[in-house]
């Protein structure tokens, strides 16, 4: 396992990591839902309750094992899910140590330490393994999210199929169409959709692919206790890959693609649509994304519908569920998601609910506005005592 000075590294480096994003994007918003609410209860959740589910997994399976595993199409372990086992815990983290502990890690029990420092040993095998650099986070491969071998890259040239400016268009058209869907399943999160690239084709071509996973078909276990709507969606996984003459791609840790020039479609090449069916990658035509991309409309104004009659505490804990429930993505591949609880605890609820419906940010948020050399000492995501 990583020493200590070797863990902290690692802690600064995801702590930048977060904030580059931060400074992206900036905290979230949403008009339906209690976004940076949700986020803190759930990481508080996610503190008292990940060590439990990430130990029974690692029992199963190695991190080096599941990572070449997940080199796959429509894989669920990717960037963004590797992302959850730092983000989510070290959110809470920072909250406890902040509040709890007066800032000041030392205060922080030393089996919570313990604790911290495996999990981030664990994640630093399955990123090392799972990138095709070597490095644990897309922040560190230079802004790209390679993870795919040359048999999968070869499964998608051999699939692509020429296209002109205005079926690019329409496809993106139907692509945006779903992520709205997906969006709104997850309370206005990014956890079903993934950007893959970019994979050079030529010295001037490139290779990107968008990824969904667990949209509603209406097959097997339901994904979260609203996600049954009456419109089903084609398949619960969706790929489409594009290749791109002319253009440049990066990419970020919670699997975020920006393309230049924005307006892009009329530089597209080729495009390819796949899915899933029987555990075999299958491929799709085009004129079949816009079935998906209907239901999907359908399926998102069902569920703003019920979403728009909930209270401010329902919309709440759903959102907390939601992120929560992220880590199933990792027990579903080892057969034990029916060993845990996947609601949020009743002491969670009881000590940081009430905060929360009277107030719209964490106190610890204030670590994410400091300059950068009051953040090169002390990291914001709180380094470990050595």
């Amino acid at each position: 396992m990583m020493d200590t000075s070797e863990t902290n590294k690692m802690i600064k480096h995801i702590s930048d990591t977060f904030s580059d994003i931060l400074a992206e994007r900036g905290l979230l918003e949403s008009e339906i839902f209690p976004t940076n609410e949700y986020i803190s209860v759930s990481c508080y959740h996610t503190y008292d309750h990940l060590y439990d589910v990430m130990k029974e997994v690692w029992s199963k399976i190695s991190p080096e094992e599941l990572a070449k595993q997940s080199k796959a199409l429509l894989s669920e372990v990717h960037a963004l899910s590797i992302t959850y086992l730092w983000l989510y815990y070290s959110l809470g983290r920072m909250g406890i140590v902040f509040e709890k502990c007066e800032s000041d890690p030392t205060k922080e029990s030393e089996e919570k330490r313990n604790q911290w420092q495996w999990m981030l040993d664990q994640w630093y095998k399955l990123g090392t393994n799972y990138f095709n650099t070597g490095a644990p986070t897309v922040a560190a491969s230079s802004g790209k999210n390679l993870a795919f071998g040359e048999d999968t890259l070869s499964w998608l040239k051999d699939h692509l199929q020429p296209v002109d400016a205005e079926q690019v268009k329409k496809i993106r058209r139907n692509l945006g169409q779903i992520e709205l869907y997906a969006f709104m399943d997850e309370c206005e999160a990014r956890a079903k959709l993934i950007d893959h690239g970019p994979y050079p084709i030529s010295n001037d071509e490139i290779l990107v692919a968008t990824e969904f996973t667990r949209l509603h078909d209406g097959q097997g276990d339901l994904w979260l206790p609203w996600s049954d709507t009456e419109a089903k969606l084609p398949s619960d996984k969706l790929g489409v890959a594009m290749t791109i003459k002319g253009a440049t791609a990066t990419f970020n840790d919670i699997g975020t693609m920006n393309i230049e020039p924005g307006d892009f479609s009329g530089l597209v090449t080729s495009v390819a649509a796949y899915t899933e069916r029987g555990n075999k990658i299958t491929p799709l035509g085009l004129d079949e994304l816009p079935a998906y991309a209907e239901a999907a409309e359908a399926s998102l104004s069902e569920l703003y519908m019920k979403f728009a009659e909930w209270d401010k505490k329902k919309l709440m804990l759903a959102g907390a569920v939601a992120y929560w429930r992220g880590f199933v993505r990792y027990t579903d591949r080892v057969g034990i998601t029916d060993k845990f609880d996947w609601s949020i605890s009743q002491s969670v609820i009881d000590e940081y609910v009430p905060y929360f419906m009277d107030n719209d940010a964490d106190p610890a948020f204030i670590r994410f506005g400091r300059f950068d050399d009051e953040m090169e000492e002390d990291p914001t995501l709180f380094l470990l005592p050595e």
